[in-house]
Formats: C-alpha cells, sequence, structure tokens
C-alpha cells in the first residue's frame, strides 16, 4: 500500500483517497522546500534539462530528485518526461525561482524552517490556548526569530514574497486623497510605501518598523528615488510610533490578539498628528472578498504560530471601537484582502 498518496489522487476520489491526500500534505510541503533550497526552479527558467545534468547542478542526487520531481508534476510544479529523463517547469513551477514577480521561493524556504516544527505541537495549544511557537521554541515567535539577523532576513523576503502574492490587490486599491503624511507601521523594507509614494507624487511617508528589520528600507528608497520625501524610524510599536495624519497597518494587527492588538491603536491615537486621523488596515475580513481558502488557512497560522487571529466585519467594528476609531467602510479587492477604513474619533 502506498503511503505518501499527497497529489495522487483522482479528481474526484473517495473519501478516504481524499483524507489521504490531504494528511499527506506535510511530505509535498518539504519536497518543495527542496526544490526551493536546490534553486531546480532557478535552474529550468532558460528551459528544460535532463534530470542527470539538473540533479549536479544542484548538488543533488538524481533518482531521489527524480523522485521528487515526479511527486510535484502531479501538482503541476514541473512537467517529466520518464523517457528522455527531462524536467521542464510546470504551471506552478515559476512561483519557485528567484527573482521573478510570482515568485514565493522564499515563503517556501520560510515556512519549513520556522514553521514547520512549531506545528507539530498543534495538539498541545488546542489544549493549552498557547501558541505552538511558544511551545516549540521556548519563547513567542517574532522573540526567537529576532535572536539571528539571518532569520530576520530570510523571514523579511518571505513576507514580501507572500505579501506580494496575496496583497497587492488590496495595495492597488488603497486611495490616500489629501494625506500629507502616511506612517506605514510594520512596514518592513518600505516595499508598499514606495509603491503608494509612486502613485502619489506628494505623498511624504515614514516606514516604521524594528530597528533590525527598517534596516533594509533605505535602500529600496534610494533605488526608487523616494528617499527625499519616505523616511524610516525603528521602534517598537507597543511604545511609541511617529506622528502623522495618515496611519497604514498592512496585514500587522491579525498577528496579535485584540488586547496586543489595542495597544498598538492607542499608540497611533496618541501619535497622531490632526484629531480625524485616518486608519487604512490591509487584511483579511472572514465574511468579505474571496476569504474562504487563504483565510482560515491563516487563520491557522495565526493558532500555530502567534496570539493574533483573522476577524470577521463585526469583529474589526468592535475592536476600532474600543479603541479610539471609527469604521468607515471595508472595500473587498480582487485578492483575499480588504481595504479597511476608520477614522481616529475623542
Amino acid at each position: 500500500m502506498e503511503i505518501g498518496l499527497a497529489g495522487l489522487a483522482p479528481t474526484n476520489p473517495a473519501p478516504a483517497l481524499a483524507m489521504l491526500r490531504l494528511l499527506g500534505g506535510f511530505q509535498i510541503s518539504q519536497a518543495l522546500y527542496v526544490v526551493a533550497r536546490g534553486r531546480i526552479a532557478d535552474q529550468l527558467l532558460k528551459g528544460p534539462r535532463p534530470l542527470n545534468e539538473l540533479a549536479d547542478s544542484c548538488g543533488l542526487r538524481p533518482e531521489p530528485l527524480a523522485r521528487i520531481i515526479q511527486v510535484l508534476a502531479v501538482e503541476e510544479v514541473f512537467d517529466y518526461d520518464a523517457e528522455t529523463e527531462v524536467v521542464r517547469l510546470g504551471r506552478l513551477g515559476r512561483t519557485l525561482a528567484s527573482g521573478v514577480s510570482e515568485s514565493v521561493r522564499n515563503v517556501a524556504l520560510t515556512w519549513m524552517e520556522t514553521h514547520y516544527q512549531p506545528f507539530g505541537h498543534l495538539w498541545q495549544t488546542a489544549e493549552t490556548g498557547r501558541p505552538a511557537a511558544d511551545l516549540a521554541l521556548g519563547m513567542p515567535f517574532f522573540d526567537w526569530l529576532g535572536q539571528e539577523p539571518d532569520r530576520v532576513e530570510t523571514f523579511t523576503a518571505a513576507m514580501t514574497d507572500f505579501i506580494k502574492a496575496i496583497r497587492q490587490d488590496a495595495v492597488n486599491a488603497v486611495e490616500l486623497d489629501g494625506v500629507h503624511t502616511l506612517v506605514d507601521i510594520g512596514g518592513a523594507d518600505g516595499t508598499v510605501l514606495v509603491t503608494l509614494a509612486s502613485r502619489y507624487p506628494e505623498l511624504r511617508g515614514v516606514v516604521f518598523d524594528l530597528p533590525h528589520v527598517v534596516e533594509a528600507a533605505p535602500e529600496l528608497l534610494r533605488a526608487h528615488q523616494v528617499d527625499d520625501r519616505i523616511t524610516t524610524a525603528g521602534g517598537d510599536f507597543f511604545t511609541e510610533v511617529p506622528p502623522g495624519d495618515c496611519y497604514l497597518l498592512s496585514f500587522i494587527l491579525h498577528d496579535w490578539s485584540d488586547e496586543k492588538a489595542g495597544h498598538i491603536l492607542d499608540r497611533v491615537h496618541q501619535a497622531a498628528s490632526v484629531p480625524d486621523a485616518r486608519l487604512v488596515l490591509l487584511e483579511t475580513v472572514l465574511d468579505r472578498g474571496d476569504t474562504h481558502q487563504i483565510a482560515r488557512l491563516l487563520d491557522l497560522t495565526m493558532l500555530g504560530m502567534l496570539t493574533g487571529r483573522e476577524r470577521s466585519s463585526v469583529a474589526w467594528r468592535e475592536l476600532l471601537a474600543a479603541n479610539g476609531f471609527h469604521l468607515d467602510r471595508i472595500r473587498p479587492t480582487a485578492g483575499p484582502m480588504c481595504v479597511i477604513e476608520a477614522t481616529r474619533t475623542g
């Protein structure tokens, strides 16, 4: 009997076979990690390659690589000709190559290197309510992450890839007419603020994140020639944030419990330079937009790794109201994320 059946079931399998496919998902994830780490998709961007040549260029053995490639061919990552032993990229293959617009290679690396082990403790999370990452790593995930610069760099790259994959429609939908100074809280390397600055030539802004995270932003700002009006600031958003008349939090509050998210919103409320400062959140909303798969998967990620959660429109309204903001509207986008707009009150 085959044990690893993930990806090998027919289109409409019997329930037991469908369940075996789900149970084998961890094996597929690890196979994708091998492909990402070995830069196999990078090797195939220019065209098909013989298996032996591909294995040699990646420092891997041909026979195990062939077996990995063949199971991923079922998932449309590769096309594999068993007679000629020639490999080419499948429909999804480019997403594991580096340097292409649709790449999520860094996500494949980071999830297997930082999330895989904690999820082995999900039973204990269900028993205790504590994040699996706390149990596996001995401390909260972000504390553990910050201990090693290499971890931070890899995680930041992964979040850039991940966010490009699911957030771009929401970024494109952000409206900033009348905004003078936008503070991007948790702005990492400045990718989002660079995008918005290109659309709003008069916009000034601040990329704000932890000091060791925001270090990556100045180079990107210079490269896009917006460093004359977009600056950076390092700090802890639980303590203090820069002043501005509009605040952007892109995929930030979902990381935190209502209590912790409330602390962040309180810091924004205190720092705002005008009484009616605007707040723009880019988040999933469980009962709005195309969220049935991505948002639920993200909610499971939050359960395992952090104290946060994905929220419904009612939950967002209540969270904002409890911390000095009026929810003005929630705008679904073509992707899985929404633009949540609010105004400071009080």
